[in-house]
């Protein structure tokens, strides 16, 4: 249903001057119960976006081949190279400042439409060297077309930044479905009729193209052209934007090396690995940074608030991330064979070794969200700029010596180091001790530990009973299993520990409200 300031021009002027200066609640009127209704709504959101990713991968890895998705991934790449242009976080810039105003809004909206013009040129002029460099003439033509759809997508409704800054997250959440929605329809449908790679390329362009639409359908905000805030949004942003830029040379380095030593089909068996291996950051975790963040720069003014906000939340963080990569880990196996078929059995090593870098940025990402919530991304950059300068040629090296395994052994070692570095940084921001948050992660540990071994087991003696390897009633056992086993000793643990109030006390409450109506808590 349109929004109703979307009627007149007068409607929509009240609604946009409500929208600038309606007054920010106070650090206090952030709740716990705001922060994980937040966050319900964006894991809401991480389920249904990966239910119909899954439906898509499951179909997609039929019809299409490993090469057509490493084919992407090299276009992709170099889109995401070009984009580091415009990657200042002006919409992470609106949401720290508490009193920004109209003319920061339309700042932000002005650079985003510059830097996707920029963009779309930059990328038509490297459509052919790009070509020449991986040596794929096919490239040219898809990097033209990305083009089109980054010049579009610069032009998406500033507005709809209010919807996280108001904690307004089932807008967003309904926001971000329907862009999703839109990719998944046109992709799928050009698989079955193409069975090629113009699927996945022609579906990123339509995803850029309806979160403009929806954008302006869903907010009444309407961006002018003006810079008259820019010296303002620069000197928080440019710290972002050297931070997405470490970010873009850790996480997509491999893409360039691999794309021209191991070509196409070993590309895209490592993307698909490391994807699969990276949902705990991802898929889950994110959204809970997502809703964390503005409550974060809430409770910037009062830093014990912040503290103990940012201690639960990291312990729902390890109580969700623990257990999703060890069962990655021992179900690598049967979930390659039954979900993406016999011709990526080459992923199951790579997976296993990856869900390592999985949990450690998963971790470390909620303290980035925080540092930058209280006015310091540059601690997050300086910590990554020397990471980079020590793991970026050593996975250079372990790639063009190794291949793809190599690039993957050194991921994990570049994932510990600035897991280890990003708790020092906490330490040294916060003035709290690293103690505290590794007794957050210590019962879901020893939860994900055990229901490990018990997997493990189940396995052999499933194996050993004579089940295929590629069955998917192994899958199924495996899973089942973990999942029980994993909130036995979870409950074990939290009873043992004495009932402490915690991430378990939390999941219990709210499973208690949601489902039985009722009020009063467990303790």
């Amino acid at each position: 249903m349109p929004s109703p300031c979307l009627g007149t021009r007068a409607g929509r002027r009240d609604c946009v001057r409500a929208f600038v200066v309606t007054p920010k609640p106070p650090p206090g009127a952030v709740s716990g119960r705001q922060i994980a209704s937040g966050a319900a709504w964006m894991m809401l959101f991480k389920i249904v976006d990966k239910g119909i990713g899954l439906i898509s991968t499951l179909i997609l890895a039929r019809l299409l081949m490993p090469a057509d998705f490493g084919l992407v991934a090299m276009a992709t790449a170099v889109l995401a190279f070009t984009q580091l242009m415009s990657a200042f976080g002006f919409d992470t810039a609106l949401i720290q400042r508490q009193d920004a105003s109209r003319p920061h809004y339309d700042t932000a909206w002005t650079f985003n439409v510059i830097f996707g013009s920029v963009i779309a040129v930059l990328l038509l002029l490297l459509s052919v060297p790009t070509a020449h460099f991986y040596g794929e003439p096919r490239l040219t033509p898809i990097l033209i077309v990305l083009a089109a759809g980054t010049l579009v997508g610069g032009f998406e409704n500033i507005g709809t930044v209010a919807f996280r800054k108001e904690l307004d997250f089932r807008s967003e959440f309904r926001y971000m479905l329907f862009k999703r929605l839109a990719s998944f329809v046109v992709t799928l449908t050009l698989a079955f009729t193409l069975r090629s790679y113009w699927a996945l390329v022609v579906g990123i362009v339509t995803g850029r193209a309806a979160s403009v639409w929806i954008s302006y359908r869903l907010h009444p905000f309407r961006p002018r052209l003006s810079l008259a805030k820019s010296a303002d949004m620069m000197h928080f942003s440019k710290w972002i934007f050297v931070s997405s830029l470490i970010q873009f040379l850790q996480n997509r380095s491999t893409d360039f090396i691999l794309g021209r030593t191991v070509g196409s089909h070993g590309l895209g068996v490592y993307n698909i690995a490391f994807e699969i291996a990276s949902m705990p950051a991802s898929e889950v975790i994110a959204p809970i940074n997502r809703a964390a963040y503005p409550a974060y720069a809430r409770l910037a003014v009062d830093p014990s608030a912040l503290l103990e906000r940012f201690l639960s939340i990291y312990a729902v963080i390890s109580m969700v991330c623990f257990p999703i990569v060890a069962l990655l880990f021992f179900i690598a196996e049967p979930a390659v064979h039954v979900v993406l078929g016999p011709k990526w059995l080459e992923t199951i090593p790579l997976l296993r070794l990856l869900v390592v870098c999985g949990l450690m940025y998963g971790l470390h990402s909620n303290i980035y969200t925080l540092l930058v919530a209280v006015g310091k991304p540059q601690a997050n950059t300086l910590v990554q700029t020397i990471v980079l300068l020590v793991s970026l040629p050593a996975i250079v090296y372990a790639s063009l010596r190794f291949g793809v395994m190599g690039a993957a052994y050194a991921q994990v070692g570049a994932s510990v180091v600035s897991f280890v570095a990003m708790m020092t940084v906490f330490r040294s921001v916060t003035g709290s001790g690293v103690g505290k948050v590794c007794l957050t992660m210590l019962r879901p540990l020893l939860a994900a530990t055990a229901m490990g071994l018990l997997v493990l087991g189940l396995d052999l003696q499933l194996l050993s009973g004579g089940i295929e390897p590629s069955s998917p009633l192994r899958l199924l056992a495996l899973c089942i299993a973990g999942i029980l086993s994993h909130a036995l000793a979870a409950w074990v643990l939290w009873r043992a520990a004495g009932s402490p109030l915690g991430p378990e006390v939390s999941l219990v409450n709210m499973l208690r409200e949601r489902l039985l109506g009722a009020r009063k808590p467990v303790i």
